[in-house]
C-alpha cells in the first residue's frame, strides 16, 4: 500500500507537469483575489496589482499557446505537391520482402526483376501470391508504342529483349512455391505499379508515372496507402483492371497463332504513292515490263527527272527466257512476244525520258524472272528520309491482280530487306544504253 507522503508526492509532480497548470494557476488566483475583494479583506491597490499581474500571466499563456498552435499548424501543413515524388519510398524493397500479396506492372521491369529474383523466390516459398504484367513481346505495335516513350526511343529490339529476359527470369521461379501468375498485354501501360498487400488493412501501392522520354527516373512517383481513402482504391481498382484485361503467358498455341503478325495486302495503291514519289530524290523501280507506270506517268517523271531526282529501273530482259517465264507465270492473258514488246515500249520511254529531260535516269536487264516489283522511295543511306518506303506488289501465279502492300523505312527491317534484294538483282543486271 502506498504511503500518504508517496500519493501527495504523485499528485504534485503530476499537477506541475499537467500541460494545463497555468490555466489552473490563472483561475485559483482569480478565484482568491475575488473572494478576497467581496469580503472587503484586500485592499483595492492590491486587487488591482493582482488584476494586472493576472492579466500578464493570462497574456503569457496565450503566447505560448498560439505559439504550440503555431507550430502544429506547420507540421501538418502539406502543400498540393508534397505527395509527388522523384524517387522510391525508401522502405519499399523491404515491403516487396514482406509481402503476401504483390502485383507488380511495367513495360519490362528488367531492373526490378533482375534485382529481386532471390526475395521473389523467398516470398514464393513463403506462400505469397505474386502477379506480374508486362508488355506483350510479340506484340510488334505494343512494343513499338511501349519504346517511343522511352529515352531510348530508337531501339525497339532492346525492349523486347528486356521483356523477353523478364519473363524468362520468371519461368525460372515457377515451381518455387506460393502462387506466382504471369500475364502480358497489349495495352501499353501508361504507369508503373507496385501493389503490396492491397488486400489488407497495411496495403501500399506506389505509382510510377511513365514519363515521355525521360532524362533520368521517369517521376513523378506516388505512394499512397489505406489512410489515403478514395485516391488508394482508385489506384487498386486501375491496378486490377489492368490485370484482368492481360493474356497469360505463355500463350497456348491458338492464342499464338490469333496473335500472330499478319501482313497487309492492297487491291491498289492509293494517292500516297505519287505523293511521295514527287517529293523523291531518289526512285529505284522494279518490274516486269513498268509499261502502265510509265505511260500513265510520263509527265511526272519529266518532271522529276528535270527537279534532280535519280531514278533506276530495273527490268526483265525481253531477249531471255525469263520473259517466256514471266508470261506464264503471271500474264496468262498474254503471249511471251506481247511482253517483249511491252518491255522494249518501256524502254523507248525511257530513252525518250533521258534525250529530253537529260536526268539522271539508269536502265538495266535482269535474266531472272522477278517474283516481285517494288518502287522503293529514298532507300539509300544517303537519301534516307521521312517519305522513305517500300511499295511492293507480288506477281501471283496465273491469279487475277498483284497483292499489293507498303512498309515505311522505320517499320522494322523488311523495308531494308526487300531494298537489298532488289540491289542485289541490279548488280547482276547488264546496263541499258539508252
Amino acid at each position: 500500500m502506498k504511503s500518504p507522503l508517496r500519493t501527495v508526492g504523485g499528485f504534485i509532480r503530476g499537477a506541475v507537469s499537467h500541460r494545463d497548470l497555468d490555466l489552473y494557476v490563472l483561475a485559483a488566483s482569480a478565484l482568491v483575489f475575488t473572494l478576497l475583494g467581496s469580503a472587503g479583506m484586500a485592499s483595492a491597490a492590491a486587487l488591482s496589482s493582482a488584476t494586472l499581474g493576472l492579466l500578464t500571466f493570462l497574456a503569457v499563456a496565450q503566447i505560448r499557446s498560439r505559439s504550440q498552435v503555431a507550430d502544429i499548424a506547420d507540421a501538418r501543413r502539406i502543400r498540393h505537391t508534397d505527395v509527388l515524388r522523384s524517387n522510391f519510398p525508401e522502405n519499399l524493397v523491404g515491403r516487396r520482402q514482406d509481402a503476401r500479396s504483390l502485383l507488380l506492372i511495367g513495360r519490362s521491369l528488367g531492373r526490378t526483376i533482375e534485382t529481386s529474383r532471390a526475395y521473389l523466390r523467398r516470398s514464393l516459398a513463403a506462400g505469397a501470391h505474386i502477379r506480374v504484367l508486362l508488355v506483350d513481346p510479340d506484340d510488334e505495335g505494343a512494343v513499338h508504342v511501349a519504346a517511343s516513350s522511352t529515352a531510348d526511343f530508337a531501339r525497339v529490339e532492346r525492349l523486347q529483349a528486356r521483356i523477353r529476359a523478364s519473363l524468362e527470369e520468371l519461368a525460372g521461379l515457377q515451381g518455387a512455391g506460393g502462387r506466382l501468375e504471369v500475364r502480358v498485354t497489349t495495352a501499353v501501360p501508361s504507369l508503373g505499379v507496385n501493389a503490396i498487400d492491397i488486400e489488407y488493412e497495411s496495403g501500399l501501392i506506389v505509382v510510377q508515372h511513365y514519363e515521355y522520354r525521360p532524362s533520368s527516373e521517369a517521376a513523378p512517383i506516388l505512394r499512397l496507402d489505406t489512410s489515403d481513402g478514395v485516391w488508394f482504391h482508385h489506384f487498386v481498382a486501375e491496378a486490377n483492371r489492368m490485370w484482368e484485361d492481360g493474356q497469360s503467358w505463355p500463350p497456348t498455341a491458338d492464342r499464338a497463332v490469333r496473335r500472330a503478325a499478319r501482313p497487309a495486302f492492297a487491291h491498289a495503291f492509293g494517292p500516297e504513292l505519287v505523293e511521295v514519289m514527287s517529293r523523291a530524290r531518289h526512285l529505284f523501280i522494279t518490274g516486269v515490263t513498268r509499261n502502265t507506270l510509265l505511260t500513265s506517268e510520263y509527265g511526272r517523271f519529266e518532271q522529276w527527272l528535270k527537279a534532280g531526282c535519280v531514278i533506276r529501273l530495273l527490268l526483265v530482259d525481253p531477249e531471255s527466257p525469263a520473259i517466256a517465264v514471266a508470261a506464264e507465270r503471271y500474264y496468262a492473258h498474254r503471249s511471251p512476244e506481247r511482253t517483249r514488246e511491252r518491255v522494249r515500249h518501256a524502254l523507248g520511254l525511257l530513252g525518250e525520258l533521258r534525250q529530253t529531260t537529260g536526268g539522271d535516269i539508269a536502265v538495266r536487264l535482269t535474266r531472272h524472272p522477278l517474283a516481285l516489283g517494288l518502287i522503293a522511295v529514298d532507300p539509300t543511306e544517303e537519301t534516307r528520309s521521312p517519305n522513305s518506303a517500300v511499295f511492293g506488289e507480288y506477281y501471283t501465279y496465273q491469279a487475277p491482280g498483284e497483292p499489293k502492300f507498303t512498309i515505311r523505312a522505320n517499320d522494322g527491317p523488311w523495308c531494308d530487306h526487300f531494298v537489298e534484294e532488289a540491289e542485289a538483282l541490279w548488280d547482276g543486271a547488264a546496263p541499258v544504253k539508252l
